[in-house]
């Protein structure tokens, strides 16, 4: 009875109201490799999507996840190595007083106790915080290389201010813009801690969906932009930018002035796609089965043993 009770009149229970957004948000986090794989989609012609993307998905998802989990570790390393050094540091300007000729404090105990719970209180955010902001940075640096064009970079701020924003009117922040005032309701009400908590998980669960879409772009145009190496397949053989590969399975690109070609390489079959025909042919000693031209002058052929 007594835990009904407190299930009831606590903030659990406003978060169970809210269920719904709780659990779309769970199912948001699980998408989170789709909307990267969709942003690195975004500019790869429809026709090669067409026979490529199922394929594909299984290589950029596990690289995606690799980085992702590599680079979380790097952040839990450099903030668990900045924790050795800070801790002790916060814990001794406590019993210090400030002069030329410092010396240990040691009469001022309550002053101690209660500077230092502060510390402990606020240590777990300020932690996480600085893991999170560590991470964004990592991923930005290894990940992309920081490459972000005019669309990316802007969208991805633009959208990450819209999301905060949403997540504040979520809160219910806007019905008394006080800053102050909202984080003592938050303290002191079930039901605004409840409505914040949701909130906060819905709000934190989109963010994450735009980056990853963002990142799922830039680390393409970063790919593309990439200096070409030497390819050679069954079916192609020349200088080329490897976009994405799976089991044998390779997505190509070419790019000579404002023109482009996509060759989607696999052990059965090559399919390619060009803006114009002034590209060499994928293979050179055959003759392509077929040889069909799409609209806005582009070229699209398969061809097979």
């Amino acid at each position: 009875m007594l835990l009904e009770s407190l299930f009831k009149q606590g903030w659990l229970h406003e978060v169970w109201q809210r269920k719904t957004s709780l659990l779309s948000g769970a199912l948001a986090i699980l998408s989170l490799s789709l909307a990267h794989y969709a942003g690195f989609l975004m500019k790869v012609p429809l026709q090669i999507v067409a026979v490529a993307g199922l394929p594909l998905a299984k290589g950029v998802t596990a690289t995606f996840l690799f980085y992702v989990l590599f680079c979380a570790v790097f952040a839990r390393v450099l903030t668990s190595m900045f924790q050795l050094v800070a801790l002790p540091f916060l814990t001794a300007t406590d019993r210090l007083e400030l002069g030329f000729r410092r010396k240990m404090a040691w009469l001022h105990q309550r002053r101690f106790v209660r500077s230092h719970k502060e510390t402990i209180k606020w240590e777990g955010y300020i932690w996480v915080i600085l893991q999170a902001a560590i991470f964004l940075l990592v991923m930005l640096a290894i990940y992309v290389k920081f490459t972000m064009t005019w669309f990316s970079g802007v969208g991805l701020f633009t959208s990450i201010i819209f999301v905060f924003l949403s997540g504040l009117v979520r809160a219910g922040f806007f019905l008394q813009p006080n800053p102050s005032i909202f984080i003592k309701k938050i303290k002191r009400r079930p039901a605004y801690s409840g409505r914040a908590a949701s909130a906060t998980f819905v709000t934190a669960t989109a963010a994450l969906i735009v980056t990853a879409f963002f990142m799922g772009s830039m680390r393409a145009s970063l790919l593309r932009n990439d200096e070409p190496h030497m390819i050679v397949t069954r079916e192609f053989t020349g200088n080329a930018n490897i976009i994405a590969s799976t089991e044998g399975a390779l997505l190509l690109f070419q790019k000579q002035g404002d023109e482009f070609r996509y060759i989607y390489s696999t052990p059965e079959f090559t399919a390619s796609m060009e803006t114009k025909p002034i590209f060499s042919p994928v293979d050179s000693h055959k003759e392509p089965l077929c040889r069909l031209t799409i609209p806005a002058q582009a070229k699209t052929c398969l061809s097979t043993e």
